[in-house]
This record gives structure tokens, sequence and C-alpha cells, in this order.
């Protein structure tokens, strides 16, 4: 389960609640995207109706009987209606999670010990174009039905206010970092680093590792902002 709370929300928790936010660690951080890719309204619309309906059962019949499926088989016409031609049935639209100067990037932080938490591609580099969001589960714990035992990640939109601020992906050459998300959990480079007002002396930095709690981010993050 991902749960998204924003700074204020978290600032904002007492007692038991705010004891158990103290046990999260951050775990990842990304880019809110400005878009996101989804269908049309028009596209949404067919995928509503009878005909279209009665496609998918015959579609999803014919895959189980022959082991696969193309999605342009010319038997249903799945892109005879002009809707749905390939590249016409979805589009980018404007994300309004993203708000620039406010929110543009996501910091997840995870109950569970960072070795022990994991991810797409996590021991993959250069992270930035492999990684994925930290999983939700551990693979060898299961509940009573034996489905994976879920646990809460916990996603924090933030934005830093500052040029001299680096993430891990800019420490590197020709557009590529050195690091998977492994190596920087493990210590190898901080998340978040600010290097001071004159950004060379190292005075007044600030640095966001993986393990600080939610709180403990929060308040790195506004003291970047403020300085």
């Amino acid at each position: 389960m991902e749960t998204t709370k924003s700074i204020k929300e978290i600032k904002g928790v007492k007692g038991e609640e705010k004891k158990r936010l103290k046990g999260y660690k951050l775990c990842y951080i990304d880019d809110i995207p400005l878009t996101y890719w989804d269908y049309t309204p028009e596209a949404k619309a067919y995928r509503e109706t009878e005909e279209w309906k009665e496609q998918d059962r015959l579609r999803e019949e014919k895959f189980h009987r022959e082991g696969h499926m193309s999605s342009d088989d010319s038997e249903f016409g799945y892109y005879a209606n002009p809707i749905l031609r390939r590249g016409s049935d979805s589009q980018d639209y404007p994300n309004p999670e993203y708000i620039e100067g406010v929110q543009e990037y996501y910091a997840y932080f995870t109950p569970i010990d960072l070795d022990e938490q994991w991810g797409d591609d996590w021991d993959d580099y250069p992270y930035e174009y492999n990684a994925e969001a930290p999983y939700d589960s551990k693979h060898e714990e299961k509940d009573e039905n034996g489905n994976w035992k879920e646990y809460e990640i916990i996603k924090v939109p933030f934005y830093v206010d500052s040029w001299k601020v680096y993430f891990p992906k800019e420490w590197g050459h020709d557009g590529n970092s050195p690091f998977c998300v492994r190596d920087i959990n493990a210590g190898a480079v901080a998340w978040v680093y600010y290097a001071g007002q004159d950004g060379k002396s190292g005075k007044g930095s600030v640095a966001i590792h993986a393990g600080t709690n939610p709180f403990e981010f929060i308040e790195k993050i506004e003291k970047i902002n403020n300085d």
C-alpha cells in the first residue's frame, strides 16, 4: 500500500502516529512527471460500450485457446474503430500532482530496514534510468491467505528551491550517475546534498541520507529552502 502525505500533514501529526512515522526511513527519491499517459475521453467511453465488451470477451477466449494474441488482430478489429487506432486512443495530459515551485519530487519512506527494502532494478545503474518506486511487500512474507504481506510506503511530495542542490543522478559523467539505489541506500552518497550558499566551501551544507525519517527530512528541506 502506498500513501501520499503532504509536508503539512506530517508536521501536524502527534502522539502515537508521530511515533509510528518516526520509524519510517527515506529509501528513494524520484521526479514528479510533468505529464501522464492516459486514454482519451472518447476511448474511455468506447470501452464502456457493449461492442467493446463483446470484442474484449472474444479476444480473451482466443488468447486462452491459442496462447497468444496480437493487439491489432484483424479478426476482432481492435483498431478498426478510428478512436482506437494505434497512437490515437491515448495522449499526454498535464499531471496535477506536479506543481512548479511547490512539489516537483517524491520522497519515499519505508517502515522496514533499508537492506530489506527493494524495488524494480534497484541493483542496476545508473539508477535514474532503471529504478522504479519501492515495493510494498517482501516476497518471503505471506498472510494467512497465501498472499504477499503488504506494508505501507509513505510518499511525500516536496520541492527544493536552490540550484545548489544535488541529487545522486547529478554525480557522474556523460549524463549517467555511477549509482544504483542499493548503493545510495547503503550510504554511498546522500539522496539530497545542498552545498551551502556559496556552493563551494561546504559552509552551511545539508546532506539528507537514506534512512532519514520524514520529520528530519522535512526539517532539512525547509532549512535548504530558507537558506
